[in-house]
């Protein structure tokens, strides 16, 4: 899947198979500065899902929460 937009931020969603065939899915966020782009890796927990689709749209659920919170209280930086 290619990057999500959302309010100014790229949703940058990765999803793998499991050993147990279920799929497992997190998302990075970014966003370009003055000082160019920063990457927040790993910004979301993994979730596993029966489905590819399901387990990135639970990712992004997460990541469109991340952001709302991040834009609400500039001075939470995610670490």
């Amino acid at each position: 899947m290619d990057k999500l937009h959302y309010k100014g931020w790229d949703i940058i969603p990765t999803a793998l198979p499991t050993d147990d065939h279920k799929w497992t899915a997190s998302c990075d966020l970014a966003r370009v500065d003055a000082d160019g782009e920063e990457v927040f890796e790993g910004a979301t927990m993994q979730f596993v899902r029966d489905m590819k689709e399901d387990a990135i749209a639970a990712a992004c659920d997460e990541a469109i929460i991340q952001i709302d919170n991040i834009i609400a209280n500039p001075l939470v930086r995610m670490v």
